[in-house]
């Protein structure tokens, strides 16, 4: 027995023993696992030990900045304050959308916006009548040209420039060398003239553009370009088979040709509106025999500047204003920019990246007017002389980074003779009076408005020509840096846009007396929806 008890009392000690082993062991993996230190970095180890041990010291104290706890009461207020800061903006932005007022014209883009569609069951089933609805939220949302700015202002501050071309993104992933489009900034512009015009003066018809020009890198179905051939005063469409585009949507394009970056709007006049707008005309001088009517559907940019290989319509421009002049009554009167034109296409009559014209082409023009008028006219040096920077339309329409920083210049002319305006809203109720070209609120985003402010006021413009002759002009916005050329011409000149007017204009031209009545636009405009605003004002 006593063997026994002596054999278990050395067993349990043999088992003690065994046990704190174990802990010993358990207590150094432990240790281990708390302060790992390589063979590499054991200085590193023991610095940052020293730091722990230093900071351990300094007990709670010693965080400066302890995680927020979500759940205090501090935290959820400012998550309840953003949640109603958010929530409140929303709301604002969601009734200034239902109760400001919607814009019915663009004057960035100088065009109608999209109307509210009529109701029919055929466009309900179709989808049609939904998607106009939708089309009509986004084309005409509130103070639409004030925000389209701010978004142009904002971009403006990314990235950046290099030779002109606005850099935005990785910069590793940008081509360099031959694959990069060589463009230029000079203010002058080429304008290579080669191939003969498609229409003739006397055609009533004339026959479709040749269906060729279809792709502007192909060179190959074009004729290489006559040296020397242009006889002085004549004009020759311009082409260059080599031209490439830079950027397409809609109708806007920007485009280097000859090593000159240019930017416009592509031909899209609809022929189907000539019969109905050439029939207003001659209605209107049908109802006052006794006036001058005088008639101009412009040429742009895209006749005199653009190569032809870039457009792909069926008629051109230049064809489509012949075929309107060739059903004009003929005691109407017509301006023919062609011929005004063509003597100058060396000048700086047109913008290189704006679809409108310089005022020096509207000033040719205002004087073929005022030729057929048999009215006085200012020579040009009688004028005083300002030059701006300015964007053109074209970035302002499509905020295309590669013309941010292509900016040209702006030159004008302001009349110097006396006279006063005062303006008027479409219902022709006075408003105020105010300069005709303020250059103190030039904008070079909106340099076009430099002439009468804004195309939605009526103008009455009162000079120091005594001639008894009363002027009343109607027109889109093309033909507004013709009227200070005219101040020189006229007792008095009426100016509407034709989109901002709700009273009958016959009358009207009764009513004030009018001696002469000049109806001008682009050509583009009197064949689409805004020549048909000429009639409905001739009838309301």
């Amino acid at each position: 027995m006593a063997e026994n008890k002596k054999d278990k009392s050395t067993e349990l000690e043999e088992i003690e023993k065994i046990y704190r082993e174990k802990q010993k062991e358990n207590q150094s993996e432990k240790k281990d696992k708390t302060i790992k230190v390589s063979a590499s970095e054991p200085e590193a180890a023991m610095g940052r030990r020293t730091k722990d041990s230093g900071k351990n010291k300094k007990g709670k104290g010693s965080n400066k900045n302890p995680a927020p706890d979500k759940n205090s009461p501090e935290q959820k207020l400012i998550q309840k304050i953003n949640i109603g800061v958010c929530g409140g903006i929303f709301a604002v932005l969601v009734v200034c959308l239902l109760v400001l007022p919607r814009p019915t014209i663009s004057e960035s883009e100088k065009r109608p916006l999209a109307t509210f569609p009529e109701f029919t069951w055929g466009d309900y089933w179709s989808g049609k009548f939904t998607e106009d609805i939708s089309n009509f939220f986004n084309d005409t949302v509130p103070m639409r040209d004030d925000l389209k700015q701010f978004g142009a202002t904002f971009r403006s501050l990314f990235g950046f420039s290099l030779d002109g071309v606005t850099i935005v993104g990785d910069v590793n992933k940008v081509e360099s060398g031959a694959s990069q489009t060589e463009v230029t900034t000079q203010s002058t512009k080429p304008i290579v003239i080669v191939t003969p015009p498609p229409a003739t003066e006397d055609e009533s018809a004339p026959a479709p553009e040749s269906s060729e020009n279809t792709d502007s890198s192909s060179s190959e179905t074009s004729a290489p370009a006559p040296e020397e051939t242009k006889p002085a005063g004549s004009f020759m469409t311009p082409t260059d088979p080599g031209a490439e585009v830079l950027y397409h949507e809609g109708n806007q394009i920007v485009y280097n040709s000859l090593g000159t970056l240019y930017a416009g709007v592509l031909y899209n006049g609809d022929r189907d509106y000539a019969k109905d707008y050439a029939g207003a005309l001659n209605s209107l001088a049908a109802q006052l025999p006794s006036m001058n009517i005088y008639s101009m559907t412009a040429l742009t940019q895209n006749t005199f500047i653009t190569p032809v290989e870039l457009n792909e319509v069926t008629y051109s421009e230049q064809a489509d204003a012949t075929f309107i002049k060739n059903q004009l009554d003929k005691n109407i009167k017509v301006i023919d920019t062609l011929n005004v034109l063509a003597p100058h296409v060396d000048e700086d009559i047109f913008f290189l990246r704006d679809c409108h014209w310089q005022q020096l082409g509207a000033y040719y023009a205002a004087e073929e007017l005022a030729k057929l008028a048999d009215v006085p006219f200012a020579s040009l040096d009688s004028y005083r002389k300002g030059e701006e920077d300015c964007l053109g339309s074209v970035y302002l329409n499509t905020k295309y980074d590669g013309l941010m920083y292509e900016g040209e210049t702006f030159t004008y002319y302001v009349p110097q003779n006396d006279f006063t305006v005062d303006y008027y809203n479409a219902d022709m109720e006075y408003q105020f009076d105010y300069p005709l070209m303020p250059e103190s609120d030039y904008r070079s985003d909106a340099f076009y408005s430099l002439f009468m402010v804004a195309d939605s006021y009526i103008k009455h413009i009162k000079t120091d020509v005594d001639n008894d002759r009363t002027l009343v002009v109607l027109k889109d916005d093309y033909p507004s840096a013709m009227i200070p050329c005219l101040t020189s011409s006229f007792e008095e000149i009426y100016v509407i846009d034709v989109r901002y007017c709700n009273f009958n204009i016959i009358n009207f031209c009764i009513e004030k007396g009018a001696t002469d009545v000049f109806v001008g636009m682009t050509t583009e405009n009197a064949l689409s929806d805004v020549g048909t605003y000429l009639p409905y004002i001739m009838s309301i």
